[in-house]
């Protein structure tokens, strides 16, 4: 099985990359959607509860963290069901630590601008970007993460593009590898 990890900036639509990937017939996880991986937790690692409204302060001595336990229980269940492919679609302060998991990293690339209207519209499923000083970090940190996920080798995909077009993009890299 190959697996591939989608990511980007709030707001680049991984979550929505997932939802269609799975109804593509794809084997493919919103990591955001999955709370046994995904955790808040202050820099010695302990799992906190996010406030409602966090602040800049609250945000810069928090992570949004995967637990690498998981993460390989969600790859061991993919290679399992004998699926050829395996999407793990999200973003984490420390997901990097994980590359040598996944064959390839696709990264879902969009100006800091139109990352932040999208935040801001109707229907997400994620409050990251609406509530408290959510949307000034996701702003300040837009180049920083796009660059340090370059720098990763990430393959970047234009997701200001229609998502239909996204996803035959991340496909087509996808079948190459």
């Amino acid at each position: 099985m190959r697996a591939f990890l989608v990511t980007g900036v709030s707001g680049a639509g991984k979550s929505t990359v997932a939802r269609r990937l799975a109804a593509a017939g794809q084997w493919a996880v919103s990591a955001d959607g999955d709370d046994r991986l995904c955790s808040w937790t202050d820099h010695s690692g302990r799992p906190v509860p996010r406030p409602a409204h966090p602040d800049t302060a609250w945000l810069a001595g928090h992570e949004w963290r995967w637990d690498p336990d998981r993460l390989d229980a969600v790859l061991t269940d993919a290679a399992t069901a004998g699926v050829p492919a395996a999407w793990v679609c999200g973003r984490a302060d420390n997901a990097h630590q994980f590359l040598d998991r996944f064959d390839a990293v696709f990264l879902l690339d969009l100006d800091a601008d139109t990352a932040v209207a999208r935040l801001s519209g109707p229907g997400r499923g994620n409050d990251f970007g609406q509530v408290g000083d959510t949307a000034t970090t996701a702003r300040t940190g837009h180049d920083d993460f796009v660059r340090r996920w370059l720098g990763y080798g990430a393959v970047p995909v234009d997701a200001r593009a229609d998502l239909e077009a996204v996803i035959q993009d991340l496909m087509r890299r996808a079948g190459r590898l």
